[in-house]
């Protein structure tokens, strides 16, 4: 788990916390919570990111609490995707859920704010690769 942690963030406030849910109860709320993604549910485990929005906040004001933590857990959420996949498991980075609920399954207080989910398990099936744009549709020199 130690080499997670070695991404950058915002002067080093490291504005994040994890959870790991193991038990299937859980793992069930958090599927229901993100709108039935099947995946949640059956995976080994599930990583809940969360932005601690008060360390943000403490350390660079609002804009520490609306950007820089996000920015920070999603280095974090980035790095556990790479992480599991250099081990050969699978993941789903999961965006879409209802905060509240994630909060309450994870028993999260008041200044953790869920940001992303992981769904990590061995995968069932290998998909092939999804149709990705050509960097010339997107990379500028100087200048759009």
């Amino acid at each position: 788990m130690k080499q997670l942690a070695w991404h950058p963030t915002a002067g080093n406030a490291q504005a994040y916390q994890l959870v790991i849910v193991r038990q299937t109860e859980q793992k069930q709320r958090l599927s229901h919570a993100s709108f039935g993604q099947k995946q949640v549910q059956a995976a080994s485990v599930v990583f809940v990111v969360c932005a601690d929005l008060k360390k943000a906040q403490d350390s660079y004001g609002d804009h520490g609490r609306s950007l820089y933590c996000i920015q920070d857990t999603a280095a974090f959420t980035q790095n556990i995707l790479l992480t599991a996949c250099s081990l050969g498991l699978g993941t789903c980075w999961i965006g879409a859920f209802e905060e509240e609920t994630v909060k309450k399954v994870v028993n999260a207080p008041e200044d953790m704010c869920p940001v992303a989910m992981i769904s990590v398990g061995y995968s069932a099936e290998s998909p092939s690769q999804r149709p990705r744009r050509l960097p010339s549709e997107f990379v500028h020199q100087e200048t759009f």
